[in-house]
């Protein structure tokens, strides 16, 4: 798991190509008109998911993790607490090939996501998105679905 800035993202062009071109591409990108939904953003390759919600409690959340995607995660607008975890500390759920999805349960620590903030996630590191902190705000979050293969 990587946290930082969208200013510095340039130091993560070197994790590869697509990587590159999500940093990139959430550094040059103005969200505010953009309708929720998906975005191809290199073929299947990136594509950028807009979304809008609000904060939840941390009973709310659910663990999540994927194995053929890497996910650059940023909020545009609002805040939000995103969970953090390793894999190898979780219990996991039949995983969902057909969606990418591995839900877990167990125990993990939280990051703050604010505006021009962003994190990289393997699929080694389960996330629980979209929590408060210290209650409910609107969110806009972009989340890049960068594949692996």
């Amino acid at each position: 798991m990587v946290k930082d800035v969208l200013p510095l993202g340039a130091r993560y062009y070197a994790l590869g190509s697509r990587i590159a071109t999500a940093l990139r591409h959430a550094q040059d990108t103005d969200f505010s008109e953009w309708a929720d939904g998906e975005y191809p953003i290199d073929g299947t390759a990136v594509r950028a998911l807009v979304q809008r919600y609000q904060s939840k409690p941390d009973e709310e959340g659910r663990w999540e993790a994927h194995r053929r995607h890497i996910d650059l995660q940023m909020v545009a607008e609002g805040e939000e607490c995103i969970g953090i975890a390793p894999i190898g500390t979780m219990e996991s759920d039949p995983y969902d090939e057909a969606k990418d999805l591995l839900w877990c349960k167990g125990q993990g620590d939280a990051v703050t996501l604010r505006p021009g903030d962003f994190v990289l996630l393997w699929p080694e590191d389960v996330h629980m998105p979209g929590l408060q902190l210290s209650g409910p705000v609107a969110v806009m979050k972009i989340v890049y679905k960068i594949a692996l293969d």
